[in-house]
């Protein structure tokens, strides 16, 4: 029975003497003058009463939220009693109060992973239960439970409020509470590093993943985890997978471990693609899905990207050259600032004509198609009506020569003061035009000169339908019909319907208005911007208005339109938990969703797992910096790296990893590997450059060794281009090999995986490795923006090829002209196996182009034998080489003499200083000399001699 009960109404008059406080089992009050004002509810208060009996009489405390209540000159007898039985009320209303606040404190931070959401919720619980527990520590510790004063101990723990210590006590609990389930949900107990990715459960969350580091497990255990914490319902996860085939993994995987864990489910959590969901929410909604047939179809899309064009061009015949400018974007060749970058620049960017030539410039290109378009019959670089060597190791060809006329075209590199390229001897340059002038002269033909100053204030074309007249040559364009059917023939329709495709698909996906068409091509120094952001933009609006036309949807409004309608608030999510995959390459579209499905959610977590390292679909519209820069585009997280693989070996992972991590850009990562070895698995072999199909013999070679010591070993042929691949299977199956042999481009690589893999296409080029080519300057610019780093997806690239072997990788490679990636590789620190003593210096001395800075000379069978060609191509002057008489290496041309490039050869062989051909010792009436081997052409004979 309550104290208070026993005792009579005028009790607490005479303990006080004066105004009463009257205690009744629910509340305590004050009475004064016969009024009762409740001070507090026994339940509200969190204090013990106090008292302090003195000479002078009693003196009791309580404490009311903050403010503090005393009461003086108290009777001090029954005083002990009274505050003891009012102490037991208030130790039930503490208790019950210690209850509520630590399941509110397990909820949020034992149970649930302690998120920043929660963050201010936590620290003003921790906080006044701390205090509160300090202000009477003694009276908490006398009169509370053991259980009431554990959970006060371990709420206090955390005072002052880190969350960063609470979050390493959640993962500690749960580690060890969750360790049966962690060692069996996948066939192997799961990592520490999978473990604490599991766990984390943030509002944002980020868990990167290094090839083979098991993502997938980390996701299925997640899900599985948070179900069976009773955190979610399965209904209440959502999975977002990058495409079908990952999706529907995702669900064989979660059922299967669900299974082997006797977790049961209801029914598997939402799994789904981007474009799926999308689709599912719009027919929630009530809105048409029907696909549009260009969404089925790529050739119907194309199709109506062609007649697109047509209808552009049939309004204006000249636009064709915007579309030539369009797909081969100009670029200023005063721009460069060195030889090297100039030639790498032509070297890996093809100019060709609509008379399908391949020419070494743009603004020869020009000249070309506007030959072309106005049928005006010319052969690019003729031999000259006299095989003449105006420069050392160059026969003279002039730029262009109209058929059935003497008359001949150059085109000069210099602006309206003669100066010329930075790398280019103004002096030299103006000598060799007098020279041309002059042997032009000689010969009796007719020279027309343009010049690059012409192309810079936009007169070039012009100007040369005036000096075409002037020698009686008119122009007659053709009509838009005749140029469609001459485009088709040349295939060149295709590429421009290709790129136009390629584009409308970049605008789409990165939402792009016209002015943001603008300002991505005015950024990319694209020319003419803002024509092309109009015509780029009213591709876009013909696009949408056809699709209205269809009453049909594509996969980008899939996406688009569902944003809509979650933000609209016409579809209201419900998933508690979103777990994303392949994050690496998600679009901006994507992550829109993704955060429109967050904004109107039930405040729902999101743990994306991804590797920056494997971010290889920007094509498509992956937009990696919103991996790198996460915390700054999306939001602040909880970051966690696998970084233990269990596919490849400690070698693969130096190897690729010191490559990767080149690029200060990207997450760095320390990749631990259960399988260990003491010499490097990654080879590198020469294509053997002496034979023409050096690189498939390799190949067929390699294989021959590995099947020779592992007879049922998976193979895989890795290159950057499907041409490489299809040869390559035609070389192995020639030779009988075909059993357990993939054949897997760079980007399709990527989730496989093989015993031992061979990556092919290491040379210098077009269509080399890596790409560098400008084919697509448009679209590049049109997509999301890339770091600045050289060659960073190009990068990822090589490094998701290298960790596709568990045992061992084989990079064939030229080494007469070695990509830029196989250059570096060479540097010791990546510890490659250089198994062919072709990568030796010397030996790349012998085959290094003595006419450009970076070409090296590749053996070419040709019409009339065989010829070293330059690896830089139309950027190289000279562009080819004798083969040595007595080696078979690259001979150099000099003015009188052609010399062996190999030191250990060293042979020469006279040439003509007239003409370059091969000079024959004769005998005559004076004796011996030496003969030009053209005096025998009746046609072109050369006469010249020399002793």
């Amino acid at each position: 029975m309550d104290f208070v009960s026993k005792l009579e109404p005028n009790f607490f008059g005479r303990l006080l003497g004066r105004p009463s406080v009257i205690s009744e089992p629910q509340s305590i009050s004050i009475e004064k003058k016969g009024k009762v004002s409740v001070v507090a509810s026994i339940k509200e208060l969190r204090t013990f009463i106090e008292s302090d009996a003195g000479l002078s009489g009693g003196k009791i405390a309580i404490q009311v939220g903050k403010e503090r209540n005393y009461f003086n000159f108290l009777k001090k007898s029954n005083l002990a009693s009274f505050i003891e039985d009012t102490n037991k009320n208030i130790k039930d209303s503490i208790e019950e109060y210690l209850g509520r606040a630590y399941s509110e404190f397990a909820a949020l931070a034992l149970k649930a992973y302690p998120r920043d959401s929660r963050s201010a919720e936590l620290s003003t619980l921790i906080s006044e239960v701390h205090h509160l527990y300090h202000s009477q520590k003694e009276k908490w510790e006398f009169y509370l439970s053991d259980v009431a004063l554990a959970n006060t101990i371990e709420i206090d723990q955390f005072y002052p409020f880190n969350i960063d210590d609470l979050r390493a006590y959640h993962e500690q609990i749960q580690l060890e509470k969750r360790k049966s389930f962690f060692d069996k949900v996948e066939s192997n107990p799961l990592t520490l590093e999978q473990r604490l990715g599991v766990i984390r459960s943030n509002d944002l969350n980020m868990v990167l993943a290094a090839a083979g580091t098991g993502k997938t497990s980390v996701m299925v255990a997640k899900a599985l985890n948070l179900i069976e914490l009773q955190l979610a319902t399965p209904s209440e996860v959502l999975i977002l997978a990058y495409n079908r085939a990952a999706a529907e993994e995702l669900k064989e995987r979660l059922a299967s471990k669900a299974a082997n864990g006797n977790i049961q489910l209801e029914s598997l959590p939402h799994i789904s693609t981007f474009h799926a969901l999308g689709r599912q929410l719009l027919r929630d909604t009530g809105i048409p899905t029907q696909i549009s047939v260009f969404a089925e179809d790529s050739f119907k899309l194309k199709q109506w990207v062609t007649n697109w064009i047509y209808q552009y061009v049939a309004e204006d015949p000249t636009r064709v050259f915007d579309l030539i400018e369009l797909t081969t974007p100009p670029v200023d060749p005063f721009d460069f600032k060195s030889q090297a970058e100039y030639e790498k620049y032509l070297r890996d960017n093809d100019f060709r004509t609509l008379n399908n030539e391949l020419v070494k410039g743009y603004q020869e290109l020009l000249i070309a198609n506007f030959l072309y378009i106005n049928q005006i019959p010319y052969k690019y670089e003729a031999q000259y009506v006299s095989k003449r060597r105006i420069e050392v190791g160059f026969d003279y060809r002039p730029d262009f020569h109209i058929l059935d006329t003497d008359i001949y075209i150059e085109h000069y590199g210099i602006d309206r003061k003669g100066n010329t390229r930075p790398d280019i001897d103004r002096t030299y340059y103006a000598d060799t035009m007098k020279k041309k002038k002059a042997l032009h002269q000689e010969c009796g033909t007719q020279l027309i000169e343009t010049f690059h100053y012409e192309w810079q204030e936009d007169t070039l074309l012009s100007g040369l339908t005036a000096k075409l007249a002037s020698f009686g040559i008119r122009c007659k364009p053709l009509s838009p019909n005749e140029i469609f059917e001459k485009l088709n023939g040349q295939e060149h329709l295709a590429s421009w319907s290709e790129l136009m495709v390629k584009a409308l698909q970049a605008i789409r996906v990165e939402r792009l208005s016209e002015q943001r068409i603008f300002k991505r091509l005015n950024a990319s120094k694209i020319h003419q911007a803002q024509k092309y952001a109009g015509l780029l933009n009213s591709l876009q609006v013909g696009y949408a208005e056809e699709l209205k036309t269809q009453n049909a949807i594509d996969f980008d409004d899939m996406i688009l339109r569902a944003i809509q309608v979650v933000q609209d608030g016409e579809y209201e999510p419900r998933w508690k938990y979103i777990l994303v995959d392949e994050f690496q390459d998600i679009s901006s579209a994507r992550m829109e969703f993704v955060k429109a499905l967050i904004d109107k959610g039930p405040t729902p977590s999101l743990t994306v797992v991804g590797d920056d390292w494997q971010s290889i679909y920007r094509f498509s519209g992956g937009k990696l910096e919103l991996t790198t820069r996460f915390g700054e585009l999306v939001g602040k997280y909880t970051l966690t790296k696998l970084q233990k693989t269990f596919r490849y070996n400690n070698s693969i992972a130096k190897t690729a990893g010191e490559f990767i991590m080149e690029n200060p850009e990207q997450f760095k990562k320390h990749i631990d590997t259960h399988t260990k070895v003491s010499e490097s698995q990654v080879y590198l072999l020469d294509d053997k450059p002496s034979k023409q199909e050096g690189l498939y013999e390799r190949v067929v070679e390699v294989v021959a060794k590995i099947r020779e010591n592992a007879p049922d070993a998976s193979i895989a042929i890795i290159a950057r281009y499907n041409y490489l691949l299809n040869d390559s299977k035609n070389a192995l199956w020639s030779q009988k090999f075909k059993d357990n042999i993939q054949f897997w481009s760079f980007h399709k690589s990527k989730g496989l995986e093989a015993d031992y893999c061979v990556l092919i296409g290491f040379f210098q080029g077009k269509s080399g490795f890596p790409n560098e080519n400008r084919d697509d300057a448009v679209v590049e610019a049109l997509l999301p923006s890339l770091d600045g780093f050289p060659h960073s997806e190009e990068r990822r690239l090589l490094y998701v090829g290298i960790t596709r072997a568990r045992k061992k990788s084989y990079i064939i490679a030229s080494a007469t002209s070695p990509s830029d990636f196989v250059t570096e590789l060479l540097a010791p620190k990546y510890e490659l196996n250089i198994a062919s003593a072709a990568f030796k210096e010397k030996y790349q001395r012998i085959f290094k182009c003595p006419n450009c800075d970076s070409g090296f000379l590749r053996l070419v069978q040709g019409q009339f034998g065989e010829f070293y060609s330059c690896s830089t191509g139309t950027g190289c002057r000279v562009g080819k080489a004798r083969v040595c008489q007595k080696c078979k290496a690259p001979s150099i041309d000099g003015r009188e003499a052609s010399v062996c490039n190999n030191p250990g050869c060293a042979n020469v062989m006279k040439i003509c200083n007239k003409c370059g051909r091969p000079m024959k010792r004769r005998n005559g009436k004076f004796g011996e000399f030496w003969g030009c081997s053209g005096y025998g052409i009746m046609e072109d004979q050369c006469k010249n001699t020399s002793h």
